[in-house]
């Protein structure tokens, strides 16, 4: 690893340990946990980590919500100049076993109360913490392979095939994207930053859970997003000055607090990125949280934030606002010519933010990456000040609340049911969650089912958010001479 790079990470935080380690932190628990509090708890781990043999190039996974034992351990990982991969706890074995084979960890930590995904995970090397975050005995695979220690992340998808996809991110990469949207944003010290954003989403880890704790600034730690009324119960103790959030989250908080929740009284911004903004949520948001909604658009490849409305005296609303100082971007033609205002194309960027590469997957890399230079699959229309509105997505990715769906990996649980001949899966529209997923059914001759089993089927198989919420049990599937199943037609019916 560059020494540069850890110098970066490592120090900013020791250096407001040792000039202000009783500042407070972290809201959790009804109080304020200090600097000093967490950088003790993440030492302790350190030692236990290194005494079983982690070390420079393993990849430590954690299968948590956001709490303070969640940073102590990554700041362990990152001082030992390991890797943190941050997996959903609830993803379900069909996505997360694959995904723990590909990335081969030391070892899988998960909270000590957490007896079913213990279970999940019994036939890989485990470790659990306890309630005050503190490591247990560590097991660890020893001989495990070593990757490039400049890794700091890797975030695990499913890839638009539905197959385990990795994105390794390194320290150079997260500072990069901390830095600039610190500046850009407009943030402070004196700010108190929500995370409520999943750790395994890279606009939850790096904007939720990183910048704060790099840049000084207090966070207010919520471990999951439902029930909402908790989460307006944590803004409100903790007094949230900024929250960060996928649209959808807007909508569930205008609901509770029509239902008695307590209205924020202390936000200065709200920042929405991950899915698009139904534009009806800007007015709900300012009645409801106080202020109007600054859209943004990252990719997982970018760290995550590529372009946002920096502020609201210049947003256009609708738009994803500007890209971000640092990137080249350029907006691109079927042919690979660089296209003008006012036309569509696909849009590309490069700078200090974008990855190098998928993990162990060089073919899909060298599709995605020409040059240095990252395709992100989307369409995109710019205007003559650089404001970018997002038309549409090449890849027949769902987006549901702001997490990717992709369709082959629902697909293959699907059909697995033994009354499936066949399946297909694609996004409807959904007033709260952006979009769901709609599953068309082939059943096969003589066998019956219902939408009831179809979802109990998927139950454990698939995060809730993948699992289809609309069935259709057709006698067919529209087809191309090529046989591929013609995903645009499904998404046409009504």
């Amino acid at each position: 690893m560059g020494e540069n790079d850890l110098t970066r990470l490592e120090h900013p935080i020791d250096l407001l340990i040792e000039r202000d380690g009783d500042r407070e932190a972290l809201w959790w628990g009804g109080r304020w946990i200090t600097r000093k509090e967490l950088d003790r708890v993440a030492r302790e781990n350190q030692g236990k980590l290194s005494q079983a043999g982690f070390g420079r190039g393993h990849r430590l996974v954690t299968l948590m919500p956001n709490c303070p034992a969640f940073l102590a351990l990554a700041l362990a990982v990152w001082r030992l100049e390991g890797t943190l991969v941050p997996l959903n706890h609830r993803s379900g074995s069909e996505v997360l076993l694959p995904t723990l084979d590909l990335v081969d960890p030391f070892t899988v930590v998960y909270g000590e109360a957490d007896v079913k995904t213990g279970d999940l995970v019994a036939s890989y090397p485990s470790s659990v913490v306890d309630q005050d975050g503190v490591l247990q005995e560590v097991k660890g695979a020893q001989g495990s392979e070593v990757t490039d220690p400049d890794f700091a992340v890797i975030f695990a998808t499913s890839g638009t095939t539905g197959l385990p996809k990795a994105v390794p991110l390194t320290h150079g990469n997260l500072m990069d994207n901390v830095d600039r949207c610190w500046e850009f944003l407009g943030f402070s010290q004196e700010d108190r930053i929500l995370w409520v954003l999943p750790n395994f989403h890279s606009f939850g880890l790096t904007l939720g859970g990183l910048m704060g704790l790099v840049r000084g600034a207090r966070q207010i730690v919520v471990p999951l997003f439902m029930p909402p009324a908790a989460t307006l119960e944590a803004i409100h103790s903790g007094g949230a000055t900024v929250l960060l959030l996928v649209p959808a989250m807007v909508e569930f908080m205008k609901r509770a607090i029509q239902h008695g929740a307590p209205k924020p009284e202390t936000v200065r911004m709200v920042v929405t990125g991950g899915d698009r903004l139904n534009l009806e949520l800007d007015s709900a948001a300012v009645e409801f949280l106080g202020v109007p909604i600054l859209e943004g658009y990252g990719t997982t490849e970018c760290s995550p934030v590529v372009a946002v409305n920096r502020c609201y005296d210049s947003r256009k609303l609708g738009t994803i606002g500007e890209i971000l100082p640092g990137y080249s971007w350029e907006v691109r033609d079927d042919s690979g010519r660089a296209v003008g205002p006012g036309e569509d194309g696909i849009l590309w960027v490069k700078g200090p933010s974008v990855f190098g590469g998928y993990y162990k997957a060089p073919e899909i890399s060298s599709e995605k990456l020409v040059d240095r230079w990252y395709d992100t699959g989307d369409v995109v229309r710019y205007d003559e000040e650089g404001y970018i509105t997002v038309l549409d997505r090449v890849s027949d990715l769902i987006i549901v609340g702001g997490f990717n769906v992709y369709p082959q990996e629902v697909e293959r649980v699907l059909n697995r049911h033994p009354a499936v001949a066949q399946a297909a899966v694609v996004a409807t529209d959904h007033p709260v969650q952006g979009q769901i997923g709609r599953a068309f059914v082939v059943l096969k001759e003589g066998t019956s089912a219902t939408s009831r089993e179809m979802i109990s089927f998927c139950k454990g198989k698939l995060a809730h958010y993948k699992i289809p919420r609309v069935f259709d049990f057709v006698d067919s599937l529209p087809m191309s001479p090529s046989g591929k199943i013609l995903r645009r037609e499904l998404r046409g019916r009504d």
